[in-house]
């Protein structure tokens, strides 16, 4: 392979497209954020009594997603395929980066934050058509593509269960079939969107004897809410009041054969690829997230006074802001690094991007909570969006294979013989 071609600097397309979405947000997003500021920055505005977005609050996320639908900037790594842009990892790579570097954290508007996980600005691979939807029948994504293209449908990847989350084979939901239909039984847990969502991709056990030897065994199903599935409940976490994850259950929830996702008992692949997806797309938010918190810390640094000098001129915090740059400059390294072997690579370049979400997540944590060090009592505070960027943080170690699932994977991969470094 070729590594003449990495770039640590965007191409000029992808600058342009930067610039142009930043515009966007400015001129279109940064006036309804203003307006609605009362309700957007408290969280007790921001959800009901049933820990579920209010009514308004969803209703600026709508427009927001459909604006950007309309813009060109919602479904720009949605593949061609399905009626998107079409770029790949190395722009969702930059873009995340930029976006997240410029606005921080607990943006509800713009990005992740706040018990929320989901910007509505760019379709992700959980709530947006993505290539998990490539094999899905013409004749549902006839009617299905253009809701989620538009922004006016989204939907959600259901695959965690309350006993199986990184271990895909302990999965129990199970999907029977019934003359030309299939009938799902069984409860998804920790759904991001699932709350909100109008479609489930929805992954369940169609064969216990390949499951048990683990070749297969589970399919793919796409299923619209009309159906029956059903929101059981939301799942607030990390001190948040609400949250766009749930828990949704499927009692007896019939679909026709037409909506499985590929081939049947082979779903499991399609989950390894989305979560593939989500893993890189989570380092680069993490990426952009630590070069906002280490600017924060150099700011404040050089203003605020102690003992009569600026706190930048003692050694103590300079340290601080030395190990946080070096956190935040290698991640942005191995981001634009992996983002460029998963377009480039005939493989999938598997432990590359477990090292990517592992790293960027744990030192993005590290690069907020030195950060709050630095603020000292006002870094604790809701009012600067420190407390809230480490918390996003330490809840990114969790979602998409936690930590430890993706140092058992690097592990795998190099006792296998896949000990390439950088190609």
């Amino acid at each position: 392979m070729d590594n003449s071609g990495i770039n640590l600097k965007p191409p000029e397309e992808i600058k342009q497209i930067i610039d142009s979405f930043f515009k966007f947000i400015e001129s279109e997003v940064i006036p309804l954020e203003k307006e609605n500021k009362k309700i957007l920055e408290d969280e007790t505005k921001l959800y009901d009594e049933n820990l579920r977005l209010r009514k308004e609050v969803l209703e600026l996320r709508n427009y927001v997603r459909k604006k950007s639908a309309e813009s060109g900037f919602y479904t720009i790594f949605v593949p061609k395929e399905l009626g998107g842009a079409g770029f790949g990892p190395i722009a969702s790579v930059f873009l995340n980066i930029a976006l997240h570097a410029k606005y921080g954290p607990g943006r509800v508007l713009i990005t992740p934050g706040k018990g929320l996980l989901i910007s509505p600005l760019i379709a992700g691979f959980v709530e947006g058509p993505s290539s998990v939807i490539l094999d899905l029948k013409d004749e549902i994504k006839k009617y299905v593509l253009p809701e989620l293209l538009s922004g006016r449908k989204t939907q959600c990847f259901a695959l965690s269960e309350p006993e199986a989350g990184s271990d895909i084979w302990s999965l129990k939901t199970h999907a029977e079939k019934r003359g030309k239909n299939w009938v799902i039984n069984g409860i998804k847990q920790w759904i991001t969107n699932g709350p909100y969502a109008d479609y489930a991709v929805v992954f369940a056990v169609t064969d216990y004897d390949l499951l048990k030897a683990k070749k297969g065994g589970i399919t793919a199903f796409y299923v619209e809410k009309e159906r029956g599935w059903k929101v059981q409940s939301i799942i607030p976490y990390m001190g948040h009041i609400g949250s766009d994850t749930g828990i949704i259950s499927f009692d007896n929830v019939e679909v026709p054969e037409t909506h499985v996702i590929g081939e049947v008992n082979f779903g499991f692949l399609k989950a390894m690829e989305g979560i593939d997806i989500g893993r890189l797309a989570i380092g680069a938010i993490c990426a952009g997230l630590s070069e906002w918190a280490l600017n924060e810390s150099i700011e404040y640094s050089k203003q605020r006074k102690a003992f009569g000098h600026s706190i930048s001129e003692y050694q103590a915090i300079q340290f601080m802001l030395a190990e946080s740059y070096m956190d935040t400059y290698t991640s942005q390294a191995i981001c634009i690094h992996c983002g460029w072997l998963a377009q480039n690579s005939e493989r999938i370049p598997v432990k590359e991007i477990s090292a990517t979400k592992a790293y960027c997540v744990e030192a993005c944590q590290r690069v907020f909570d030195r950060a709050i060090q630095i603020f000292g009592g006002m870094g604790l505070t809701n009012e600067l969006r420190l407390q809230d960027g480490f918390r996003l943080a330490r809840t990114y170690r969790i979602p998409d294979g936690t930590s430890e699932i993706q140092r058992r994977t690097i592990a795998r991969r190099l006792l296998k013989g896949d000990t390439s470094i950088l190609l």
